[in-house]
């Protein structure tokens, strides 16, 4: 695999200062350029480190976590949980690195997670699944209880997330969130329909149709699992 430049560029810097300090399990780095879009500044690079905790001298210009947490969050994440907006990191980091790319792994600590999470996980297809048919039967409820576009984008930005986790699960791939998702999704082959149907429920948001928009998002997604 050719690596943009501006990964190249980051892992001669960050990675030989990083194997100097010892214990270090993998790097990997991740970014939407890695598969073919995105700009050189959401390449990032992260280090996992078999120590209870970060070294105080590690380099800066990358992000650090321990080999414990590393695993506690892949652990959640094929549990089927990990996934909630107000607590994302579990299904955010492993989505990074599924779609990243692994730099130093002398040990192979980062060869044996790689094949952890290319087995996706059943729970989190059937419990995303659960989720959003529990939005698709409340959402439009809530919609007509009120009539504040900001009330109603507050509850659809939960329902959509909501929907992409579960419309990324129901295809095989890990969500890594709102930025770059239909760009994401192009990549990976699957229909747009979905950004589509998105983009209907913001222009309805303030009107009576906005339940019926929903519910066409959620169905279609939910066609998929």
């Amino acid at each position: 695999m050719s690596l943009p430049n501006p990964v190249l560029d980051l892992a001669a810097e960050v990675v030989p200062e990083a194997e100097d300090r010892g214990r270090l399990a993998f790097a990997y780095a991740h970014g939407p350029l890695l598969a073919g879009f995105g700009d050189d500044a959401e390449v990032e690079l992260v280090c996992v480190w078999d120590h209870e905790t970060v070294p105080e001298d590690a380099p800066t210009a990358a992000s650090h976590i321990t080999i414990a947490e590393f695993d506690r969050r892949v652990h959640v994440v094929t549990t089927g949980q990990g996934w909630d907006p107000a607590d994302a990191e579990p299904l955010t980091t492993v989505a990074q690195f599924a779609y990243g790319v692994l730099l130093s792994d002398d040990e192979g600590a980062g060869t044996r997670v790689r094949g952890v999470v290319s087995d996706f996980p059943q729970a989190l297809c059937e419990i995303s699944a659960k989720t959003l048919m529990q939005d698709r039967d409340s959402v439009p409820d809530r919609f007509t209880a009120t009539d504040d576009p900001w009330q109603r984008a507050v509850i659809l930005i939960q329902a959509l997330y909501n929907g992409y986790v579960a419309w990324y699960a129901a295809n095989g791939h890990y969500y890594a969130g709102a930025q770059r998702r239909t760009e994401y999704a192009d990549h990976f082959g699957l229909e747009q329909e979905v950004p589509r149907l998105e983009r209907v429920i913001w222009d309805n948001l303030a009107g009576q149709d906005a339940s019926a928009a929903y519910v066409a998002f959620a169905e279609r997604i939910l066609s998929d699992c």
